[in-house]
């Protein structure tokens, strides 16, 4: 129980973290809903939807591993990191998508 509780506040610690890297950042987390080659519309927690632009300096990852847009489909589960440019419109630095490796079973399996 103690490991679990060690765990879960490491992975809270880690989330903050890279939550401060990315300072002035608007973070869009939800289900991608439609998906072109300049722009995803993700449907919020909120059941919001809001519509970032793609730029050619957008990095994509996947699992934590360098990735092509082409490889984001409609229904993936993305968290966005995005700027509102000049016109006050959101532009994505950062979309990441797909499973993150577990950090470990063996905590599951403890007692």
């Amino acid at each position: 129980m103690t490991h679990r509780i060690l765990t879960c506040m490491f992975v809270m610690l880690a989330l903050a973290a890279a939550l401060a890297a990315h300072g002035g950042a608007e973070h869009v987390t939800g289900t991608v809903k439609t998906l072109s080659p300049t722009s995803v519309t993700v449907e919020t927690v909120k059941h919001e939807m809001v519509t970032v632009a793609l730029t050619a300096k957008t990095e994509v990852m996947k699992s934590a591993a360098k990735a092509d847009i082409k490889d984001l489909k409609i229904g993936d589960r993305v968290v966005i990191h995005a700027m509102k440019n000049k016109e006050g419109h959101l532009e994505a630095e950062e979309v990441a998508f797909g499973a993150v490796p577990a950090a470990s079973q063996h905590a599951d399996h403890q007692h």
